[in-house]
């Protein structure tokens, strides 16, 4: 009984981080523990760890121009990929770039094996002044490739960029979790805990 009523609890809280989250404009919370995935040629390949609003995240470096250390916290300006957003205050300054980021992120997380996903890492980065260890032929294709995505209707749906506010911190993207997402799976856990309870009463 205790744990449906801290499980009440905890649902709307979860709700209102994800939709405070996703807010245009609105700063956030950037945590980075130190993690990630691997290393490709001197630098982490992401997905980065750490901490958004204080609930665990994977971020995505968009951002090569500014370097960062683990266990470190800064404060960023969320913009939303799938709203009607101003990116005048994003380092790339215009919505088809994050976009086509989003796509590269999402065929790198797809991939199997670390040099593809290290080669659509060096392409992102290509374009905030990282040099592509794998040839600027490599780059190009896959930054091609992309912006084809986006022309053929590709938007980023569900992936917000994470813009320092101040002189520290990278430029980050993530996923958040639609607030309709977790409206159904409160739903699903408040019938859940329904039937529990009519089970006991029966």
């Amino acid at each position: 009984m205790i744990a449906r009523k801290r499980l009440l609890l905890v649902l709307p809280m979860l709700l209102l981080v994800a939709v405070s989250a996703k807010a245009d404009g609105v700063d956030a919370t950037v945590y980075f523990n130190g993690n990630y995935a691997f290393a490709n040629n001197g630098f982490g390949v992401p997905p980065y760890g750490g901490t958004l609003n204080g609930q665990n995240a994977e971020f995505f470096c968009v951002d090569f121009s500014h370097e960062i250390t683990g266990h470190t916290s800064w404060q960023a300006a969320v913009t939303d990929l799938g709203g009607s957003a101003d990116f005048s205050s994003t380092l790339q300054g215009n919505q088809n770039t994050y976009e086509e980021f989003a796509w590269l992120i999402d065929q790198m997380n797809s991939a199997t094996d670390q040099t593809t996903k290290a080669e659509y890492q060096w392409a992102i980065w290509s374009l905030s002044g990282g040099v592509d260890p794998y040839g600027a032929g490599s780059a190009s294709t896959l930054l091609t490739d992309a912006q084809n995505a986006v022309y053929g209707g590709f938007t980023g749906q569900g992936w917000i960029v994470l813009t320092p506010t101040g002189k520290y911190g990278q430029e980050f993207m993530t996923q958040v979790p639609e607030p309709s997402s977790l409206m159904l799976l409160g739903i699903g856990l408040a019938g859940l805990m329904l039937t529990g309870k009519r089970r006991l009463l029966a």
